[in-house]
């Protein structure tokens, strides 16, 4: 029963191998050119379909909404070191319980 599974074990790691080893080889032109025709003639054979962009209204922010924009950014930026480090805190209590244990236990 051992012998076996002794054989099987690198027969599927050599096959596993076997299957995986054209990573590093060069293919030849033709294979590249029926690669990619292939994928050429997908793309042309889509339909391209037009989207109207026109409902979009795109125009510059002014200085009061830049300021106000930044400073939701900056609360938000402050939420979240808050909540980074009460993280690291509370995932640090069991290490610091433990020094506590090492140098004050008799």
């Amino acid at each position: 029963m051992m012998t076996r599974q002794c054989l099987v074990v690198p027969l599927v790691v050599l096959a596993s191998l076997l299957i995986s080893t054209d990573a590093f080889v060069a293919r030849s032109p033709l294979a590249i050119r029926t690669i990619t025709t292939s994928n050429t003639a997908s793309f042309l054979a889509k339909k391209k379909q037009n989207v109207d962009f026109s409902d979009i209204e795109t125009r510059d922010m002014t200085k009061a909404e830049m300021l106000e924009l930044n400073s939701q950014n900056e609360d938000i930026m402050n939420m979240e070191l808050q909540m980074m480090t009460v993280f690291s805190l509370v995932i640090s209590l069991p290490i610091l319980y433990l020094c506590w244990v090492a140098f004050f236990s008799e």
